[in-house]
């Protein structure tokens, strides 16, 4: 048969249009004589129900919208690539919005998902501008709207997100601590996490250091790895540092690869993220875990719940972790009040 529908399938099955409707949708209460009826007909005529005229019906169309500012990015890559597994596993289809940039307008991107009809927006990350706040708040005076790694309040807004300031706080101080508090910190974006970070590394040079901190951004346009390296090169016999930080992975294998062609392989690096670059390196580099993956199984959940109805807690704050690897062992624990203990401090999810 052609072009068929849903009044087609109720006459070959020799039920109700109603029915039809149930069976395809999970729906009330069918007998199984109906129920079979209906499917042998669907699988016989290879009907495929139109997603569009139910998504009008139910004001529901089981597509979930992904914004990701730059898919090439593996912090961004891996999120999306666990989200839409969840998101699969769930039952959803995934419209995917690349917006190619941080710091765009979010607003354009919102609005196509919303006349789309999604029943709701994911978001990688987010910027701290008053435009982006009002862009977030818009969207969510229509679909529920969920941040990754990212803070923005308001009604409807549900975020997920590292408390990155901590952690990078401590990093500095196991650096300090160990003997080098001369840290020089990369970093290349002025997002939300990006922001966190740097304030973590500043109130690290501030408690521990008796250095100034020396903290140089990168022009976001170019790639981080080779702009970090090039940085790092440039820096020599200018730039009075004993380790570097980073704000991501791809920074502090750029660094290193300079460090390196520099004799200096020695120097403590420390990234941000616990991508796969880390394993990569050589040495093999120590970073610090924002729980990405955990993070999006966390806002799968929320969203479950909100489009069940109900409402769950709006923000939910995970502690990073170290991952210790060659590029800075990990240290014996040096306490803050500078007395040697047994264990490290504990990051566990906030409840």
């Amino acid at each position: 048969m052609g072009s068929m529908n849903i009044y087609d399938v109720a006459r070959l099955a020799g039920v109700s249009t109603a029915t039809v409707s149930r069976v395809i949708n999970h729906s009330g209460k069918v007998s199984e004589e109906s129920r079979r009826k209906v499917e042998n007909v669907i699988a016989r005529e290879g009907y495929i129900p139109n997603a569009f005229a139910h998504s009008l019906n139910t004001k529901k169309s089981a597509t979930i919208g992904i914004i990701c500012p730059v898919i090439s990015d593996v912090n961004h890559a891996n999120p999306v690539s666990e989200l839409s597994r969840l998101l699969r596993r769930e039952g959803f289809e995934v419209l995917l919005i690349n917006t190619e940039s941080n710091m765009e307008s979010k607003r354009a991107f919102f609005v196509s998902l919303i006349n789309r009809q999604v029943d709701a927006a994911i978001v990688i990350g987010c910027n701290t501008t008053q435009r982006e706040k009002e862009d977030f708040q818009y969207a969510a005076e229509h679909i529920p709207v969920f941040i990754i790694n990212g803070r923005i309040d308001g009604e409807n807004i549900y975020c997920c997100l590292c408390n990155e300031a901590a952690i990078a706080r401590e990093a500095v101080r196991l650096l300090c601590q160990s003997g080098h508090e001369k840290v020089l910190y990369l970093y290349d974006s002025q997002t939300y996490s990006g922001v966190k970070k740097l304030a973590g590394y500043r109130e690290g040079m501030r408690a521990y250091s008796a250095s100034e901190p020396i903290e140089i951004m990168l022009d976001s346009e170019r790639s981080s790895f080779y702009g970090a390296a090039e940085i790092v090169r440039q820096s020599q016999g200018k730039l009075n540092f004993d380790a570097v930080f980073t704000a991501d992975d791809s920074l502090a294998a750029g660094a290193m690869k300079a460090l390196t062609a520099m004799g200096r392989s020695e120097t403590p690096v420390i990234g941000f993220n616990n991508t796969i670059l880390g394993a990569c390196t050589s040495p093999e580099l120590t970073s610090i875990d924002n729980h990405l993956c955990q993070q999006c199984s966390i806002v799968i959940s929320t969203l479950r719940s909100v489009l069940h109805g109900e409402k769950p807690t709006q923000c939910l704050t995970l502690e990073g972790t170290f991952c210790w690897r060659e590029s800075f062992p990990r240290p014996e624990e040096i306490p803050e009040n500078g007395e040697n203990a047994e264990g490290w401090s504990s990051f566990v999810t906030k409840t």
